[in-house]
Order: structure tokens, then C-alpha cells, then sequence
């Protein structure tokens, strides 16, 4: 961005002096500026001559890079020129004050752009990489006719090698063996059963024969 360039008067313009139609004793002269300032500026100006009070003024007005004014020649150098240069100052000053201003202004707009711009990206980003988590459904085995073990017990497996002591309670054999042992002991109860069922029969055949009892 340029920076700030001072406007300063560059020339009395003597083509353009005139007979004032303040006074007959007065002339209008036009004093030419470096450059034709913009409304920014001559608002400071005046704004700047405005705060003042100056007894031998007379008209003034700015147009076309030229400061126009009534004046009696003798107080052109004393008093014009030093009052007009007082409020010229004023005015570059704080048009190179307001030029800064809007520099750091633009600065920081553009700043805030590019902050807005990249949390965009980012929750653009975020958005099209991010999935949702999906939850986790526990599948159901009540279709399936497998068992569902929710565990696993671990039992000492019995050795087959090892013989139960004499005398060992039932209550402390493992659960298999006491079954086991269980179960042969019913055998061994109803085959004797049968035994002395099948003596008891053959025993009262041979009563029925005669036999003596």
C-alpha cells in the first residue's frame, strides 16, 4: 500500500491573480499545491482553520490544487502564509495518521479472514474424514444352537493312573468319581438281587415237586 505523500504549496500562481471583489484594495491569489488534495483532507484543513481565529482573513475556498483567498498583498507573507501553512501541516498529519489507521485496519480484517477461513478448512476437513462411531451390538445366540459359554472353569483334570486311598470319604472324591462310584455300587446291589431272586425261584420250583422244605 503507498504510503502518505505530504501536500505542500509549490507556486503563486500570478496568470490567475485578479482584482478582489471584497474590496477594491484587495487582490485574489491563487497558490498551487503540490497536488490537488482529496475531500479527507481539506476537511482537516479547515477543520484545523476553523479552530482558530485570525483578524485579517478574508475569503478562501480550495479548488482544482489551488488555495484561493482575498487579501491585502502587505500581509500575504506575515500572516497568509504562515496560517495556511499551520492548518496544511494539521491536515497531512492526520491524513498520514488515518492512512496508517486503515492500513492496521486492513491488516487486520484480512487477518481475521484468514483465521474464519481456516477454521472453515478445518471443520471441513473434520467433517469429511470424521466418521461417526458406530455402536457396538452385542450379537444374540438365541438362534443358534450352540451353547453360550460365558465362561470358561477350569477343573483339575483326575489322573487316570492315580488309585482313590482306602478309606478316602465320598465327599472328597471329585464329583466324576463319587458319580462313578455311585453308579457300580447300584450294579453290584441289583445283581445281587437278581441272585437271590433266581435262588429264591429255583427253591420253590422244586418245593412244588415234592421236595421237602
Amino acid at each position: 500500500m503507498p504510503t502518505f505523500e505530504d501536500i505542500t504549496v509549490v507556486d503563486l500562481d500570478l496568470k490567475k491573480t485578479t482584482w478582489s471583489r471584497v474590496h477594491s484594495s484587495m487582490r485574489t491569489l491563487y497558490l498551487k499545491l503540490s497536488r490537488e488534495p482529496d475531500l479527507e483532507w481539506i476537511r482537516y484543513f479547515n477543520a484545523e482553520r476553523e479552530s482558530r481565529v485570525v483578524p485579517t482573513r478574508h475569503g478562501m475556498w480550495i479548488e482544482e490544487g489551488y488555495i484561493i483567498f482575498d487579501c491585502l498583498l502587505q500581509n500575504v507573507e506575515r500572516y497568509h502564509l504562515p496560517d495556511f501553512q499551520q492548518s496544511i501541516d494539521y491536515a497531512n498529519e492526520r491524513s498520514r495518521e488515518r492512512l496508517t489507521e486503515r492500513r492496521e485496519e486492513r491488516a487486520q480484517r484480512r487477518a481475521e479472514i484468514s483465521e474464519e477461513h481456516d477454521a472453515l478448512e478445518s471443520l471441513r476437513a473434520k467433517i469429511r474424514n470424521d466418521e461417526p462411531e458406530k455402536p457396538v451390538v452385542a450379537e444374540s445366540n438365541e438362534d443358534s444352537d450352540e451353547p453360550m459359554l460365558d465362561a470358561v472353569i477350569d477343573l483339575p483334570a483326575a489322573s487316570p493312573t492315580e488309585a482313590i486311598p482306602d478309606g478316602t470319604p465320598a465327599a472328597e472324591l471329585p464329583v466324576a468319581e463319587k458319580a462313578a462310584n455311585d453308579e457300580d455300587d447300584f450294579d453290584s446291589r441289583r445283581n445281587e438281587w437278581r441272585e437271590r431272586f433266581r435262588k429264591a425261584m429255583k427253591s420253590s420250583k422244586e418245593d412244588d415237586h415234592g421236595n421237602p422244605q
